[in-house]
């Protein structure tokens, strides 16, 4: 007859779990677990089912009835050693690394505790378990252990009975006693001085804990490979690099850069000579303590001339005068506020000296703080921090060739940059013009008094109306605005701006209580204006400009939204066009 055969992987997430209860509750430990881990694969999905039933107490009780198991977390340590027995059984190296890994210190410290006091096959032969859980090994053996603290305890046990045997002479069992403690005590003493050779002795010819090169730790290591290692350490320091910090940031330079010559054979002669001169009592507090007690460092040589040279180059990249604070525009166009940096005078001498002491202690990365005199920036632009979101834009294009092209370049450069204060009234004429040829401007292209002309600074009204979208969008206040005589092609009709020498000025006013920022630029042919503020500048407001042909003109609106709604309309202006004859 043939036996049925449950496809795991094809159950639902609540079947798994079923199934998994099921196994473990009727079927016996070792045949559960070999069930369900032959194919695990690495994303221990099966493994973190059988660890979450754990909890369930049905489950739990009837491994420990079986097991012959007192505790509840002693049949869940042993359910986890199952499954370290299992997975090592069949190779599964990857899972059981996984596993492993997975878990946290005080996990794998109780499991590692089971597993080597139990000296399992899995404590004994796997070396993924061993790389997880090696440096808990020491202390899984020293719990089966008397301590020191038991030793001393038994001495004045002992000192205690030869105190009654003083005060009680006359009593004939006192120097039987007094033997029977006595041999125990030697016998105890005998077994710790035993223990303790046969602890030490697993330590000859090997690096004692608590010993490291560098981030190294040698515990274990065999006196001939500690040359390898060292020279390994040495290619390493080599390729590594020293970080030099300072106020406005910090660098980085090779060892190779500073000239540095690493020498290990020294230290080498040091942790072979401190090893080998260790004490008994310091020997065994190594071996039975998780401390670092001592650490060496690779060390490296260099030259003065070296050293001053890299003291001088330093110098060039350090000394720094104060950076002052302000708006910053991005290669993106994008504004942020920029703190500046503070000034800086480098102290050689001291930081010479600072620096061949992080040489003495070779690692891979040393640290070094440049000293010197900071001077500070002068803070005048922090009201601009508030300044953090792009609260409109509008973009008109033109053909940028010849002299128009020339003028919007020029004027859209001028505008760039331009900072409005609260309560402030922002004029096109201050800002852009004056627009004659001592300003940069050429001719080109205009209308004036109702027919084509050219004069210097043609095109500049583009970048006018332009703004005034843009304004419009942000909702600043419009002070004075003038349409053209002829009606522009670049904007909606009624939504255009024109400016002309010192007679016809263009000004909107900040009524806001955050300052606004203008970024004018061109790319290719297109002109873009964006306005910043701050992010709460309009209220959650946002306001659409519009016209409409009415009765040979063109009336501008605004209207004012908010949470999706219009919740008002602004009447703006009447522009009326003459037509081109």
């Amino acid at each position: 007859m043939k036996k049925n055969i449950v496809d795991f992987n094809n159950l639902s997430d609540a079947q798994k779990v079923n199934y998994v209860k099921n196994l473990l509750f009727n079927s016996e430990i070792n045949d559960a677990l070999d069930t369900l881990l032959k194919n695990e694969k690495k994303d221990l999905k099966v493994i973190k089912i059988i660890l979450s039933v754990l909890d369930d107490s049905l489950i739990i009780n009837r491994i420990k009835q079986q097991c012959n198991l007192n505790t509840d977390d002693g049949a869940k340590i042993f359910v986890y050693s199952k499954i370290l027995a299992v997975l090592s059984f069949y190779n599964k190296t990857v899972i059981l690394n996984n596993f492993l890994k997975s878990l946290n210190d005080d996990k794998r410290k109780q499991i590692a505790t089971y597993e080597y006091q139990n000296k399992t096959s899995v404590s004994i032969d796997n070396k993924i378990f061993n790389k997880y859980c090696l440096k808990y090994k020491n202390d899984a053996l020293n719990e089966l252990k008397h301590s020191d603290e038991e030793t001393l305890m038994l001495t004045m046990e002992m000192d205690r009975y030869n105190a009654v045997s003083n005060q009680k002479k006359n009593n004939k069992k006192l120097p039987i006693i007094f033997i029977i403690v006595s041999l125990i005590i030697i016998i105890l003493l005998i077994y710790k001085i035993y223990d303790d050779n046969k602890l030490l002795s697993k330590y000859n010819n090997v690096i004692y804990p608590g010993i490291y090169l560098n981030d190294t730790n040698l515990s274990k290591v065999k006196i001939e490979d500690l040359s390898n290692i060292l020279n390994e350490e040495k290619n390493k320091i080599e390729d590594g690099k020293i970080i030099v910090t300072n106020v406005n940031g910090n660098y980085e330079f090779s060892y190779k850069e500073l000239g540095i010559i690493v020498n290990y054979k020294e230290v080498l002669r040091k942790i072979k000579s401190y090893n080998n001169s260790l004490s008994r009592f310091e020997k065994l507090k190594m071996i039975k303590s998780n401390k670092r007690f001592k650490t060496f460092y690779v060390e490296g040589s260099f030259s003065d001339a070296s050293i001053d040279n890299f003291i001088n180059a330093l110098e060039e990249k350090l000394n720094t005068v104060p950076k002052e604070d302000g708006l910053v525009i991005d290669d993106a166009y994008n504004v942020y506020y920029d703190k500046g940096t503070s000034g800086f005078k480098l102290d050689a001498l001291k930081t010479k000296q600072d620096l061949e002491s992080a040489l003495t202690n070779l690692t891979e990365e040393s640290i070094v703080v440049a000293s010197g005199d900071v001077i500070k920036n002068e803070i005048k632009y922090e009201s601009l921090s508030s300044i953090n979101k792009k609260v409109s834009s509008y973009t008109t294009y033109f053909n940028n060739v010849g002299n128009r092209g020339h003028n919007i370049n020029l004027a859209s450069s001028r505008l760039n940059d331009t900072i409005i204060m609260p309560g402030e009234t922002f004029s096109y004429l201050k800002v852009v013009g004056p627009y004659g040829a001592s300003n940069g401007y050429l001719p080109a292209p205009i209308y004036l008094n109702g027919a084509s002309a050219t004069a210097n600074g043609g095109g500049v009204c583009q970048l006018a109306s332009t703004l005034y979208n843009a304004q419009l969008r942000a909702g600043l206040e419009t002070v004075s605005r003038r349409g053209h005589t002829f009606a522009p092609t670049y904007v909606p009709k009624g939504l255009d701006a024109t400016v002309y020498s010192t007679t016809t000025d263009y000004k909107f006013k900040n009524q806001y209580e955050y300052p606004f920022f203008i970024v004018s630029y061109v790319k290719g042919n297109y002109l873009t204006v964006d306005i910043w503020s701050n992010e709460n500048a309009l209220g959650g407001k946002t306001y659409e400009p519009y016209s409409v042909a009415s009765n040979g003109g063109w009336l501008a609106y605004l209207k004012i939204i908010q949470d999706g709604k219009v919740i008002e309309t602004k009447y703006l202006d009447k522009s009326v066009y003459k037509v081109h004859n």
